[in-house]
């Protein structure tokens, strides 16, 4: 649900927003949805389960984080996770190898479909996209950029396996 405010890249990156981080494509502030209690339950959960494999696979883990698109596209992740601490400044710049999207009741797959091509297209290596309401995930890869649903939520390069089920139930 766009708030139709129109600022440039400068201010976008100089503002912080009152209720929630918001996206900003092509010169609009874009407001994203609310995560409600299952999805701030579930995005704490997979948060959490990442930063535990901190340790043995080196992996950076960030919450809510600002990924630059291209000039004039700036996307808020849920979850980022870079394989090193270089994510090309305070706003990421340097793509996520996993990129971990949760909806929220409001989202819909048209809207995120588009943000889905677009982390591919940066070259993000991995995507998770995690469904409260369905209870199911689809995993998205530069293999499978299609998707494909998944009970486990996986990458390779390094491997990562977190059942879905453990995620919710968490």
């Amino acid at each position: 649900m766009s708030i139709k405010t129109l600022m440039t890249v400068e201010e976008y990156l100089q503002t912080s927003f009152e209720d929630a981080d918001c996206d900003f494509v092509d010169g609009e502030i874009v407001e994203r949805n609310m995560g409600q209690h299952d999805h701030a339950n579930i995005q704490g959960e997979i948060f959490f389960l990442l930063k535990l494999l901190r340790g043995t696979l080196g992996l950076h883990v960030l919450p809510e984080i600002r990924l630059r698109i291209s000039s004039s596209r700036y996307r808020v992740l849920d979850i980022g996770v870079w394989l090193s601490e270089d994510i090309g400044g305070s706003v990421a710049t340097v793509p996520p190898f996993l990129i971990v999207e949760v909806l929220s009741p409001d989202d819909r797959m048209s809207r995120m479909k588009i943000k889905i091509e677009e982390y591919l297209s940066i070259g993000a290596e991995w995507i998770w996209l995690v469904d409260p309401q369905k209870r199911k995930a689809i995993c998205y890869s530069q293999a499978n950029p299609a998707g494909s649903v998944c009970d486990v939520l996986r990458t390779e390069n390094p491997k990562i396996e977190i059942p879905l089920q453990k995620v919710l139930a968490g």
